[in-house]
């Protein structure tokens, strides 16, 4: 499947030969694949990283772990 499961060559490959090889893959998993499921496929990650949860747990991730738990504490002894 693209070349992936393939055994690989003893010999060493150029990086010209790799790219070479990397470009023939994606073509040929592009034909397979086409072009709409493709941009269905970016679509649906752009909209993922786009969306208000993952905007808000970037923000949690940039904050302070010991100012979080402290803030989830008060919360959960709020609810009790």
């Amino acid at each position: 499947m693209f070349g992936l499961f393939k055994k690989k060559d003893p010999k060493k490959l150029t990086r010209e030969e790799l790219i070479a090889q990397a470009k023939e893959n994606a073509a040929a998993a592009r034909e397979q694949i086409g072009d709409e499921t493709l941009d269905k496929i970016a679509e649906m990650m752009a909209k993922k990283e786009n969306s208000e949860f993952s905007r808000l747990k970037a923000e949690i991730e940039s904050l302070d772990s010991g100012k979080v738990a402290d803030n989830l504490k008060i919360m959960i002894e709020e609810e009790k």
